[in-house]
């Protein structure tokens, strides 16, 4: 070892290295808009997903709604013809209520009124040669105006029926999406009222409500779900019609009304929508008529990485200046890689697609930052952020207990520093561009947030008294990984003990401790004296732990594959650690010669296949078993993994190589999401990983393997 002295000059470089701070100030008092949900739309190639096989059609509706936590999903309403299959979009929407059950509501959207009812005859743009062609047929008798509203609106009412029958039950239809839109594809134009011999949305609103309010449960209605907003567009279609005929306001945001209409422009300059965006939430909008963002993207066909920090920006600006109560992107999957949120193959064959395969694109990340961790029913709340390029948005749930604050960064690496008055940060994922999605990191009042990042940090407490709470509708997303692990079993984790209860140790060890002083960001633990000398001369001495609730000791003890100790030397030098079963019939062997690290905590996997005999009857251990001829060890936390629960399933320990192009997500072996890529990315030649994370043993699983490595 040797000291290193530090210059004048290497010092001012170290302090010039420094990250600069933003500081984002959260008042859970001060209170905005309830939240309406986060979703995407399912409303093209819905057939490329029912094509999948069976395993790779879980895999998508688990990374899509369950990964998501979606609260929306956008169809079509494609009945056109009494003949139109709409097999696949009943698929998938079963999918997602059986994930999510009721908090995913639907939302139908038409793209076009039957061609019977349009002068064109046909459902797409591109066969009219005007754009009367392209509007309702005229009618001298209709009640509602010079076109054919009461068929229009008949065609809704059956359509509504029909996907009742086949089990979709929308929440929210927007009669016409995109009414101002001239389109190739299938359209019908409406103005704001009838003029220059195009229908009218005032009358056609008029019409659909009168048709549906005879249905048992008839959905709301939210509209008028114009192109973009720019131009004050939105303001002259919802002006125009009648506004107790709408349950809530709909746009798309494709320009942004400052003379730039290129939407992969505005994705990278969200502050174009800002003020327009501002002049609608001021004019329209409240907890009972919400402001729905239904339908964006950038156009582009390649994916790129900046349009994930787009999204994230253009959320920002949405849910505080545009006091929005949801927001819809417009691809929830799209076929081949360039899908919005996530790209589908089926397999090879499929247009450009050479495998079966999901791709899993950067807005998906964007997405997830705020549906993952904020629920409907929760209200945005006051935030500041006085960083450069720094934005700040903020929601609190419905009983106040949690707050989840997303922060973008835009610039370079800097600080965060969160002050949330009252509340304790205990949960934080982090995104960066062209890096890591998804990450779990350390929560905390301060983050170092990388350049180009997204950071999501959860608060929560329980000291609600002196705010306005309200009873919160569905249960809150968040999950506190100490105490729920997916498919492992917490058996002590001393972060949420006072005491060493449950430890004895043989007459000549010492009694085990409950410790409190911290040690490498750990601060609370058991210090266990072992023999500190060779057996030979000391014989065995055994410290004892019973397990809680011994009545289910079998559970994890012999459903269970492995047991992992967070623990550490308690002097200068590596202790070796024997560990066992015992409690039970006789000693059970579970490994010899573990190793509890010197000055550092490491996760030591011990495998359970001992606790089971050779006849596959259990030793029925009630008590975990220590010795060791090193002075001793710190325990801070004893989990039971590969329990088979929900989580992760089927471990097997083989070095499966045929799937390095597979899609792959990295698990810590507490179950919790750690990275998400392609396997090959993630592990070398030998199997072993190679991501920046700390040594120890990792979970990779892909649809096709799960395996353990290390690092």
């Amino acid at each position: 070892m040797f000291k290193k002295s530090l210059t004048a000059a290497s010092v001012a470089l170290a302090a010039a290295s420094i990250a600069s701070a933003a500081n984002i100030t959260i008042d859970p008092a001060t209170t905005a808009q309830k939240v309406v949900g986060f979703g995407a739309g399912a409303a093209y190639y819905q057939s490329w997903i029912t094509a999948m096989s069976s395993s790779m059609q879980k895999d998508f509706y688990d990374t899509a709604f369950n990964g998501l936590n979606l609260s929306l999903l956008r169809i079509g309403n494609w009945k056109q013809e009494d003949t139109t299959s709409i097999s696949a979009d009943a698929a998938i929407v079963k999918a997602g209520k059986e994930r999510l059950g009721n908090r995913l509501k639907i939302e139908m959207s038409s793209w076009s009124a039957p061609g019977r009812l349009k002068p064109s005859g046909s459902v797409n743009g591109n066969q009219g040669h005007s754009k009367a062609d392209k509007t309702l047929k005229t009618s001298n008798s209709d009640p509602y105006g010079k076109f054919v509203y009461s068929e229009f609106a008949g065609w809704w009412k059956k359509s509504l029926q029909a996907y009742a029958t086949a089990g979709i039950t929308p929440d929210y239809i927007s009669l016409q999406n995109e009414p101002d839109m001239e389109a190739d594809y299938e359209e019908t134009l409406f103005e704001p009222t009838e003029s220059n011999g195009i229908a009218g949305y005032k009358q056609a609103l008029q019409a659909v409500r009168d048709s549906i309010s005879t249905l048992a449960n008839p959905p709301k209605i939210i509209g008028p779900e114009p192109l973009g907003i720019g131009y004050s567009n939105f303001e002259k279609y919802a002006k125009a019609l009648d506004d107790k005929n709408l349950d809530g306001y709909a746009y798309h945001l494709y320009h942004a009304g400052d003379g730039n209409d290129n939407s992969g422009t505005n994705y990278l300059n969200p502050e174009n929508f800002r003020k327009a965006m501002t002049a609608i939430g001021k004019n329209y909008g409240s907890d009972n008529k919400p402001i729905i963002m239904t339908e964006f993207c950038t156009m582009d066909t390649a994916v790129r990485e900046q349009d994930m920090l787009g999204l994230a920006h253009i959320m920002q600006v949405g849910f505080t200046s545009g006091k929005l109560n949801a927001y819809i992107a417009w691809e929830l999957f799209w076929g081949e890689q360039n899908g919005q949120l996530i790209g589908v193959c089926p397999g090879e064959g499929w247009s450009s697609c050479t495998e079966a395969k999901l791709y899993i694109n950067p807005e998906y990340h964007a997405m997830r930052h705020y549906s993952k961790f904020v629920n409907p029913g929760w209200r945005v709340v006051s935030s500041t952020a006085d960083g450069s390029n720094v934005y700040a948005v903020a929601f609190r749930s419905a009983d106040c207990d949690s707050i989840s604050v997303i922060a973008i960064n835009k610039g370079s690496a800097q600080n965060l520093n969160f002050s949330v008055n009252g509340y304790n940060p205990v949960y934080a994922v982090q995104s960066t561009e062209s890096g890591e999605k998804s990450k779990t990191i350390t929560a905390g009042a301060i983050i170092d947030a990388p350049a180009k990042s997204i950071t999501t940090v959860v608060f929560t407490t329980s000291n609600t008294a002196a705010l306005q709470c309200e009873d919160s509708p569905i249960d809150d997303p968040y999950i506190d990984p100490n105490q729920n692990f997916g498919d492992s079993l917490v058996i002590v984790d001393y972060a949420n003990e006072t005491s060493a209860a449950g430890w004895k140790s043989d007459e000549t060890l010492g009694k085990v401790t409950f410790e409190t002083t911290a040690l490498d960001g750990i601060s609370k633990y058991v210090k266990v004296p072992l023999a500190g000398c060779a057996q030979d001369d000391c014989g065995y001495q055994h410290a004892l732990f019973t397990i809680p609730d011994a009545a289910a000791v079998k559970e994890p003890l012999t459903k269970c594959k492995d047991l992992v100790f967070t623990m550490r030397s308690i002097d200068a030098e590596d202790a070796s650690v024997n560990i066992g079963g015992a409690g039970g019939s006789t000693w059970s062997n579970y490994q010899y010669g573990n190793t509890a690290p010197a000055g550092s905590w490491a996760e030591v996997s011990v495998p359970l296949a001992n606790e089971i005999d050779s006849t596959g009857a259990p030793f029925g251990s009630t008590q975990l078993s220590f010795n060791s001829d090193n002075a001793g060890i710190y325990i801070a936390k004893i989990v039971a993994t590969g329990c088979g629960t929900n989580a992760i399933k089927g471990i097997r320990t083989n070095f499966a190589a045929s799937d390095m192009n597979a899609e792959a997500r990295v698990f810590d072996l507490n179950g919790n999401l750690l990275w998400s890529g392609i396997k090959g990315q993630a592990l070398n030649a030998d199997g072993t990983l190679r991501l920046d994370l700390k040594k120890g043993m990792y979970i990779v699983k892909t649809s096709a393997s799960t395996i353990k490595t290390v690092k």
